[in-house]
């Protein structure tokens, strides 16, 4: 680079301060721009301000970019050059010129040394301070033998398998190398004299990507393991964390999956390992959406962002990871073309690349919701289906499918489909056990289950409200202290729309008041909106609405929700239908029998005969197939 313009980059890279040059190198690897939200705001707000002629920022889109393409080849060039003097790369021992000399090593036959370089920049985590791309490179001018067989090279090649999104290529390599009892973590824990303690270790962090069931006395193994590691290795240790913050998660062990994060994001500060935090700080939002506490979810996000524009290599899987969550709390806030706009666009990108189960579950429950109410139900099913190809689809994984398909067809008025759905399900709870339980709800332990139960629960309460024992069964599970804020909400929205059934006014304005301020509290509206029937019909009640409404914080709740379009159709009402026949017109456009409904709905057959002649009377059909055709014309059913 001989030519003036390049003298005058180097110039300009020497000039800046640290957090100016990671903001550059950012931008020049880029050229389409980068997201304004994904840099560092300080420095970049000075860059702007001293360069304005060089780079700009879209008032409208956020991003920002070099002013031409030119121009941002020539700050690319002189950053892949060394313009950065070591501050490409940010960890201890480890710069551009670490690969550099890595490579060197290599091509002089020096392997041992080119290992002990590669250990020294981040071993096993080599790819988080220097990127996939640079880390396959270094990995491939190994020789064969050497990749195939050094314990620290397999776990860095199956890492860069995970990473890419890539389990069963993972899962190959470590068999290859340690045999298939290498991929048994239980195997390995029995055994943990007969296997290093590096194999153990990674096989449980590669547990977290394969959502392997891990029990209690599997963890107290790990634990065990994890005094045999150095207090000052701390990438060792931040990773253990992050891999034992997944099995809290899993287990809804929320307080305690909150000390672990600490934990994890103390060790990735020690060890500067800015990408590895991102994921911490990634976590600490999902969980707090999961608590349905949304300012912390928000607050975290930032610090999310902030850490992933530190990191001086592009990564988009990265940037879908934290895109998914931020148009999550925009969503939650009532913006909804964030979220359907992230699924269009970026669906495949983020669905196939790297991948652990708690953001998958994520992207699948507000993905499907928001699918189903905004675009269609058919659209939300399609979009669940994609993710049953996934490669470690565990029992957990499917059911988390099952239960949100079964929502969204609950909420699309298509309860039979979802009722085969949950009947389906191979648990000991099924509708007879939901039918009968009602002490034992307040002690059930397992996510799963309770997940389940509520299923369950939200089927009987559409299909015979009246049931006496359907408000102790809520009452009960309210008393449990394994409950999500999230679900404790939704039983209180059932227990009000329940009283209003039962004609129990105070009840159902009690019951809606502590949901509506529960929800306000935590700045979350979207388990409210999956409920938007019942909350309708509950504040159509003048004695109801009038009670919330002198809450301030309700009023608020309810105005948000407001904001969002509710897809439930008020056709049915308008011609006439009655509650039953309503429910008759479902079941009919479900392909359902008079004699199948008449069973469904624990009435007489020749009662199903009456409403369904009274369905044709009030829409103007004759004919089953034109009252279904005419349903669907209209909206009413899906």
């Amino acid at each position: 680079m001989n030519s003036p313009e390049s003298s005058l980059v180097l110039d300009v890279l020497a000039g800046v301060s640290e957090e100016e040059h990671r903001v550059l190198a950012r931008i020049a690897s880029t050229p389409s721009g980068v997201p304004a939200t994904l840099l560092e705001a300080k420095p970049l707000a000075e860059l702007l301000s001293r360069f304005p002629n060089t780079l700009r920022q879209d008032n409208g889109s956020g991003m920002v970019r070099f002013e031409r393409p030119d121009l941002a080849k020539l700050f690319a060039e002189a950053i892949e050059r060394g313009g950065l003097a070591g501050n490409a790369v940010r960890h201890v021992g480890g710069s551009t010129a670490l690969i550099e000399r890595i490579f060197a090593a290599q091509a002089r036959g020096e392997n041992e040394e080119a290992l002990r370089l590669f250990r020294e920049g981040g071993g096993v985590f080599f790819m988080h301070f220097h990127g996939l791309d640079a880390c396959s490179r270094v990995l491939r001018r190994f020789p064969e033998g050497m990749r195939t067989k050094e314990p620290l090279l397999v776990f860095a090649r199956s890492m860069h398998a995970l990473k890419s999104g890539n389990v069963s290529r993972a899962r190959y390599l470590m068999a290859e190398r340690f045999g298939p009892e290498a991929n048994d973590l239980r195997h390995l824990l029995s055994r943990p004299q007969s296997f290093s303690l590096d194999l153990c270790l990674f096989r449980f962090l590669m547990a977290m990507y394969e959502d392997t069931p891990i029990s209690d006395a599997m963890c107290e193994k790990l634990f065990d393991l994890l005094g045999q590691v150095p207090l000052d290795d701390h990438l060792q240790r931040g990773s253990f964390y992050n891999a034992m913050l997944e099995v809290q998660v899993r287990k809804r062990e929320l307080d305690a999956a909150m000390e672990i994060a600490q934990r994890a994001r103390f060790h990735y500060e020690q060890a500067n390992a800015h990408l590895l935090g991102f994921y911490i700080d990634l976590y600490l939002s999902i969980l707090n959406l999961m608590r349905g506490e949304l300012p912390a979810a928000a607050e975290h996000a930032g610090e999310a962002n902030t850490k992933l524009a530190k990191v001086p290599f592009e990564t988009k899987s990265d940037e879908r990871l934290i895109g998914l969550v931020n148009a999550v709390i925009h969503y939650e806030q009532g913006d909804i073309e964030a979220l359907v706009h992230f699924l269009n666009e970026e669906f495949d990108g983020f669905a196939y690349g790297e991948l652990w189960p708690t953001v998958a579950e994520l992207a699948i429950n507000y993905g499907g919701q928001a699918l189903s109410r905004h675009i269609a139900v058919a659209a939300a099913r399609v979009y669940l289906d994609r993710w049953r190809v996934q490669e470690w689809r565990s029992n957990r994984f499917r059911l988390v499918i099952t239960l949100r398909e079964a929502a969204i067809l609950q909420t699309g008025n298509r309860w039979q489909e979802a009722t085969d759905l949950l009947a389906a399900v191979k648990s000991r709870i099924n509708r007879t056990w939901v039918e009968s339980a009602v002490e034992t709800l307040s002690r059930l332990a397992d996510p799963q289950e309770i997940a389940l139960v509520m299923a369950w629960l939200r089927h009987l309460i559409w299909e015979i409200p009246t049931r006496l024992i359907l408000r102790d069964q809520l009452s009960e599970l309210l008393k449990n202290n394994h409950l999500t804020a999230r679900q404790a909400i939704t039983l209180q929205v059932w227990m009000a729309h329940l009283a209003r059934v039962n004609r129990d006014v105070s009840t159902a304005r009690a019951s809606l008041l502590k949901a509506l301020e529960a929800s306000g509290r935590l700045g979350a509206i979207m388990q409210l909106v999956e409920e938007a029937d019942m909350l309708k019909k509950l504040l159509e009640n003048e004695r109801i609405r009038e009670f919330v409404l002198a809450s301030g914080d309700a009023r608020k709740v309810i105005r948000k929700l407001r904001v969002l379009d509710s897809p439930v159709s008020e056709g049915p009402r308008k011609a006439g239908l009655t509650r039953q026949e309503i429910k008759v017109l479902y079941l009919v456009a479900e392909g359902r029998t008079n004699k199948h409904i008449a069973r469904q709905l624990g009435l007489a057959e020749v009662t199903v005969k009456f409403h369904v002649s009274n369905i044709y009377r009030k829409i103007g059909c004759r004919r089953r197939a034109e009252a279904v055709a005419t349903a669907k014309a209209l909206g009413w059913v899906a």
